[in-house]
């Protein structure tokens, strides 16, 4: 019989979109599967699994930020990263980039049947990790002080509701951003290093294609706006579909960044606390990932 490592966060996502473990460990018996089940709040739930080698399949149910601690520790670990992924999460933004979708049977379906595809990950100076997004600054604060039961009850409307809220209350950081190929300096309100479809639930708000593969990044850096209707013209820009780059907004293609800020920065990591930081490092690590779709 093969065996089996169920990560499983029990509070993530809404209830409707849950994974029942009875239902898993059901279906993943009928499939000669022995499941051992790790519930996961943090990373260090997972000190509780002595043998992640022992495994012949590793399931992650959860959050986008679920799937982070995950990958994180196998990578740290050293282990074989390859996963399939349950996303029970509020807004799922990862799944949506890899194309994972469907009703509870049809996702477990594909946790056995589905094809492996290796995918980039991102590090975050010399032992943090992120697969989709690390960002600073506007909205980004919302993924994290957003309570738990205000998300699973209202979902990516709870973000919506929190992050207009931001918007009273911005504040610019001036940095400067060493690229491949060019340097860049400025006072800026958000920044990101995203290698998504979606993210915070709005698709498609890159004005470049996406490839979760070719080893680089999208850095965006949004400017200090000086006046309200500059604001507004960089809200509507980042909530359209491929929007341009514009006078406020830059945007490039890059394996690596160094950034560097006058004070600690707050930065988010696939939407969870990344800590507070005045100089990041950042590195593409290609094709890091087998995750199966």
């Amino acid at each position: 019989m093969k065996k089996l490592l169920l990560v499983y966060n029990p509070v993530s996502g809404m209830t409707k979109t849950r994974l029942s473990l009875q239902k898993a460990v059901e279906f993943y018996d009928s499939h000669d599967y022995l499941v051992t089940v790790c519930l996961v709040r943090r990373l260090e739930d997972f000190e509780k699994v002595i043998d992640f080698k022992s495994f012949d399949r590793i399931v992650c149910s959860g959050g986008d930020g679920t799937l982070n601690i995950t990958v994180s520790f196998l990578i740290r670990k050293n282990l074989p990263a390859q996963i399939a992924y349950i996303p029970s999460g509020s807004t799922n933004d990862f799944a949506y980039s890899l194309g994972i979708s469907g009703d509870i049977d049809a996702l477990l379906q594909n946790t056995v049947e589905g094809t492996p595809r290796w995918i980039d990950v991102g590090r975050f100076n010399t032992s943090r990790y992120f697969l989709y997004v690390a960002a600073f600054g506007l909205f980004t604060k919302v993924s994290y002080t957003t309570s738990q039961k205000a998300k699973n009850l209202m979902g990516h409307a709870a973000y919506i509701l929190e992050g207009i809220k931001s918007l009273t209350d911005l504040k610019s950081y001036h940095m400067t951003a060493q690229l491949e190929e060019e340097e860049v300096e400025g006072d800026y309100i958000l920044g990101m290093v995203t290698n998504s479809l979606s993210i915070g639930g709005f698709k498609n708000i890159l004005p470049v294609d996406t490839a979760l593969d070719d080893g680089l990044f999208e850095i965006v850096l949004v400017r200090m706006p000086k006046s309200l209707g500059a604001l507004n013209e960089i809200v509507l820009s980042l909530l359209s579909e491929k929007p341009e780059e514009n006078q406020h907004i830059f945007y490039r293609k890059t394996s690596r960044a160094i950034l560097r800020s006058e004070e600690k920065i707050s930065w988010a990591l696939d939407g969870e606390f990344g800590g507070e930081e005045n100089v990041v490092r950042i590195e593409n690590r290609r094709k890091l990932l087998s995750i199966i779709c």
